[in-house]
This record gives structure tokens, C-alpha cells and sequence, in this order.
């Protein structure tokens, strides 16, 4: 019996905290509706957190992996064709850090056809080297560089234009100093989807067919030159630009796309903390739970305290029931925020089916799908920030409740 009984008084917190937890609200509705409001804004507020952070790190990841593999991470251009490129490509391909270096022609104009017009850029590649971005785009739709009369558009562009596999297109190309307007009738040989926002202009023919229609056979443009590390695009632009002779110019992909790039980050972390707030009010509705649970207990405190109790039993009291509210509901946040993750494409689909219209348009967003990427990291840094936020919300009331007087509780209880 002296052993038993020495185990109650040790654990005695941990014991009257766990029955304060699981039936404290049980005769008073308003203080039952807190701690359910509690458990529920701190469950959903964690759940929708790592959501969020997982959608943000998607469009991070698609952003480097997927647009900017299909967007040349430099682009080296002339003020007039290269002739003798196949040197300069050699030259280039030597240096550090990068990665392919492609050569390519690039025109510009629109595409006529069914009385209806689409600005398209064309863009001329050999298919004997092609970047690995684009190859992996050709390859899902079972596409190759188009011969001779022939070219490839945007799934976007023939939706625009009505067209279909085989139907003849003809594009426009605006005069220039270096030649002038003509029309150029071309087979359409293919259709393909990038699912970003290249879609909305891109077209493709082979090399050949570009120095054809610009008037410049033997000729390129310039090269679109791939990184190892896409983060040290300026310098590696640098070096680029120093090995070339007088007359070209270098323009890396923090020029075109780093503004995308800035705005997911700074949206990452603006739609995290504004998350976050909702953990916050959550841990503050622990707050009011656990100030009316005091309020509620302060006779039981005082029988207690008048039985023996220290201080510090009954603050550890209150911090039993703060933690296990706490874990209970960031255990609940935890699975409703890794199941968001793994339904919330399908689900935005279904929407999609349901509205008969697309969410995410390439003419608006970057991407035309909703990326998800859950790291683990980010769901223990969730977990334990609500949770020592939570613990914080937490001390006030407990250090209220070991502070009740006995003699003060007591005195007006019948």
C-alpha cells in the first residue's frame, strides 16, 4: 500500500491531468465548446500549414526542375548569325559548370489559320541535340523534331486556333532589318504540353527549316547553355560572355524568370506566417480553455492544496493538460496535413472536372497543376513550433491556478 501510494503521489499531476483532460468539460458546456474549438483550430491550423508549405516547396521544386529545364538557364545571342558556331560551341561546352550547350534559331511572328491568329516564337533545334528538358517534353508525347515543312505548337495554341494533327498553318513572320515579310505554310506534325507557362508561345521546327525561313542556312542564332548548378548563372554568364569574340551578348535565366522565382519565395513565406497565425489563435483559445478550467477547479485546487499539494503539483497539473491538448491536437494536424498533401492534386482536379474550367491557367500562373512536395523537415519544424507555442499559451493559467489561495476558494463554496 506504501508503494502504490507513493506512485500516486509522484504521478499524481500527470493522473489528475489526464482526467481533467478527458472529462473536463463534462459539466460545463462553455468550457467543453472552448477545448473542442482548441483542439480543432489547433489541428486544422497545423494541418493547413504543412498544406501549404508543401504546395509552396511544390512550385519551389517545379520552378527549378521543371520550367527552368525547359528554359535555358543562359542564353548566348549575336547581333547577327553565327556562322562558324560549331567551334564556338566546343569553346563553350568546355567550361565550368556547364552543363549542354545547344545551338538554336529563333523566330518570331504569328500563326494564321481558321481566320484566327496566335503570336507564336518559333524555335529552331537539331535533333541531334536536343536539351534534356525539352527531350523529356517530346518524349511524353511521343514527339521528335519535326522534318523539313513541318512544326510542332503548344497544346494552348492549337486550342486557340482550332487545329488538328496534319492540318497546314501558316506563319506570319514580320519583316526585320535583316529581311522581309513573308508568309511560310507549314504542316502541323505534332502536339505537346510543357504544363507551364512556355506553352503559351512556344512552337518548334527543326534547324534546317528555321535557317531556311530566316534566310540564314548554315547559320544559328546562339545557344541555350544548361548549368550544373542554375544558382551560379551570373557567374558562369560571365565567363561565357569573356570567351566569346566581340558582338555577342549573355542574358542568364535570373532575368527572365527571377522575379518568378522571388515571388514563390516571398508567397512561401507570407502564406506561411499568415498559417501560422492560426496556430497562434489556436494556442490562444488554450488559454481561455485552461483559464476557465482553473476557474472552474478552484475548490478541487484547494481541497488539494489543503490535502498536501504543493505549487508545483498543481501547476504541472495544468501543463498535463496543456501537453496533452497540444499533442493530441498536433498528432490530429500531423495526418490531416500529410493526407492533404497526397489528395489535394487529385482533389483540385475533381473541382476542375466539376467547374468545366481550369484553375490554373499557364496564361495566368506558372504551372497548370498544383505541386506538392512534403518534407519531412518541415513537419517536425510544424509540429514542435505549435507545440512550444501551445506550452507557452499554457504557463499563464497553470501559474494562475497553483497561486489559488485555499482560504479564499474555500470561503464562499458550500
Amino acid at each position: 500500500m506504501v508503494f502504490w501510494g507513493l506512485i500516486l503521489v509522484r504521478y499524481l499531476p500527470l493522473t489528475i491531468g489526464l482526467r481533467y483532460f478527458s472529462s473536463g468539460g463534462r459539466n460545463n458546456g462553455l468550457v467543453s465548446f472552448i477545448s473542442l474549438l482548441a483542439l480543432l483550430g489547433l489541428s486544422l491550423g497545423v494541418g493547413l500549414l504543412i498544406l501549404v508549405l508543401s504546395v509552396m516547396n511544390g512550385f519551389d521544386r517545379e520552378m527549378r526542375e521543371h520550367i527552368l529545364s525547359i528554359v535555358p538557364h543562359v542564353q548566348v545571342t549575336s547581333s547577327g548569325p553565327v556562322e562558324d558556331w560549331q567551334s564556338q560551341q566546343e569553346s563553350l561546352s568546355t567550361l565550368p559548370n556547364v552543363d549542354e550547350v545547344t545551338p538554336f534559331s529563333q523566330l518570331e511572328g504569328v500563326v494564321f489559320s481558321n481566320n484566327n491568329t496566335r503570336p507564336v516564337q518559333l524555335l529552331g533545334l537539331d535533333a541531334e541535340e536536343i536539351p534534356a528538358g525539352m527531350q523529356a517534353v517530346l518524349d511524353k508525347a511521343s514527339l521528335a523534331i519535326p522534318n523539313a515543312g513541318q512544326l510542332l505548337l503548344s497544346k494552348p495554341i492549337v486550342e486557340a486556333l482550332g487545329l488538328s494533327s496534319g492540318q497546314r498553318v501558316s506563319f506570319v513572320m514580320p519583316s526585320d532589318y535583316r529581311r522581309q515579310a513573308k508568309v511560310v505554310s507549314l504542316t502541323l506534325a505534332g502536339i505537346f504540353a510543357t504544363g507551364t507557362e512556355v506553352d503559351q508561345m512556344l512552337g518548334i521546327v527543326s534547324l534546317s527549316q528555321a535557317g531556311q525561313m530566316n534566310g540564314n542556312h548554315n547559320s544559328v542564332d546562339g545557344f541555350r547553355v544548361q548549368l550544373h548548378d542554375l544558382f551560379d548563372s551570373r557567374i558562369t554568364a560571365h565567363r561565357l560572355i569573356t570567351q566569346l569574340p566581340f558582338g555577342f551578348k549573355v542574358i542568364d535565366w535570373t532575368h527572365s524568370h527571377g522575379n518568378l522565382y522571388q515571388a514563390i519565395q516571398l508567397s512561401r513565406n507570407m502564406v506561411g506566417l499568415l498559417v501560422f497565425l492560426v496556430v497562434g489563435v489556436a494556442a490562444f483559445n488554450v488559454i481561455s480553455m485552461l483559464m476557465m478550467m482553473a476557474l472552474k477547479k478552484r475548490k478541487d485546487i484547494a481541497i488539494l492544496q489543503t490535502m498536501g499539494v504543493s505549487k508545483s503539483q498543481v501547476l504541472n497539473i495544468f501543463l498535463v493538460q496543456g501537453m496533452l491538448i497540444a499533442t493530441v491536437g498536433i498528432c490530429c494536424g500531423v495526418l490531416l496535413g500529410i493526407a492533404g498533401c497526397y489528395w489535394v492534386t487529385d482533389a483540385v482536379a475533381i473541382i476542375e472536372s466539376f467547374l468545366g474550367a481550369k484553375l490554373l491557367n499557364t496564361s495566368i500562373y506558372p504551372i497548370d497543376y498544383v505541386p506538392v512536395d512534403l518534407r519531412s523537415s518541415d513537419v517536425v519544424f510544424v509540429a514542435l513550433s505549435a507545440f512550444l507555442l501551445t506550452l507557452l499559451a499554457t504557463l499563464y493559467p497553470a501559474v494562475k491556478a497553483s497561486n489559488t489561495m485555499p482560504v479564499e476558494a474555500l470561503r464562499y463554496q458550500s
